[in-house]
């Protein structure tokens, strides 16, 4: 995004609690692709609609994520986010879920600003989600499983739905319905599925220049899908890991049974969102060469890794 968004981003998280300004400000300082707040850029963009009518969006979603991630980390323990240490590591647990709080309700306050009670009430049914997301992931945390299902329903509740909301608000403040504005959402979830089980991997399958702790998601106790597949092709693995409690034998006993062909597996999975995406907006007549390429890029996460 441009400088002008990042200067506006951090003015909307200013608080009278410099505490609150200090931990938004070092979130947001850690960098991030901003593909979220792009996205609803590009799609607000080929659907025709102004910026002035999209922008508020965009800060929205970015504001939303934002949150999400100061309140993950604080739900996994994570340590080290984007080479440096968490907000939570920083500032406490307590302070990283408050300022997380307090960006949730500055997107909620930009979104009734916009006056539209409809994207309003998809903004509340997102967060719901994304909260539902978090609970079942803590429900399944720390006990291995190979329900592939249960690992679908929890990547679109926690990653997928704020997608989907990228792709349904621009359609819903262009006056959108039906068939459209139901392919719009097809598209935000499928990019949504496709992006974290391509994160998943990443984990399994780690690079000189990423930025998260590799195979952190066995010590926390995650079924990821290569883990799934995994155990769906060695179930003993899977009664043999769950028996181990201390997170760094987890990753010794079970690292060298990933190969390249179980992620290669999961990779195909997430290319189906990918593709499916492509064929969703296709239909809605939208599809341009700037959108297309985020499907690409997505999947070009994996090159050279496997």
């Amino acid at each position: 995004m441009d400088p002008e968004f990042e200067r506006e981003l951090r003015r909307i998280t200013r608080s009278s609690t410099p505490l609150t300004s200090k931990i938004a400000e070092y979130i947001l300082d850690s960098g991030g692709k901003r593909l979220r707040p792009r996205l609803i850029m590009l799609i607000g963009s080929s659907i025709g609609l102004a910026k002035k009518d999209i922008l508020p969006l965009a800060y929205t979603v970015e504001l939303l994520h934002t949150a999400s991630l100061l309140h993950d980390d604080v739900v996994d323990g994570t340590i080290v986010r984007r080479s440096k240490p968490t907000a939570n590591q920083a500032f406490g647990d307590k302070s990283a879920l408050l300022a997380g709080d307090f960006l949730s309700s500055s997107a909620l306050e930009i979104t009734c600003q916009m006056d539209n009670i409809d994207v309003v009430a998809t903004m509340i049914t997102t967060i719901k989600k994304m909260a539902e997301g978090e609970l079942k992931e803590l429900e399944y945390a720390g006990q291995f499983h190979n329900n592939i299902d249960v690992y679908l329903d929890i990547i679109y509740l926690k990653t997928a739905t704020l997608f989907e909301f990228c792709a349904k608000a621009p359609g819903i403040v262009a006056g959108f319905s039906g068939k459209i504005l139901d392919d719009l959402i097809t598209f935000g979830r499928c990019i949504g599925m496709g992006f974290q089980i391509v994160d998943d991997i990443i984990n399994f399958a780690p690079g000189k220049r990423d930025t998260k702790d590799a195979f952190n998601d066995i010590a926390e106790g995650k079924s990821t899908l290569p883990l799934i597949f995994l155990f769906q092709q060695q179930p003993d693995l899977l009664q043999h890991i769950s028996e181990i409690s201390k997170p760094l034998q987890r990753q010794k006993f079970i690292i060298p049974y990933m190969n390249a062909d179980i992620l290669t597996k999961s990779k195909s999975v997430s290319q189906s969102y990918c593709d499916e995406a492509l064929k969703a907006l296709a239909r809605t007549g939208y599809l341009n060469d700037d959108l297309a390429q985020i499907p690409a890029a997505i999947m070009a996460q994996l090159d050279g890794r496997f």
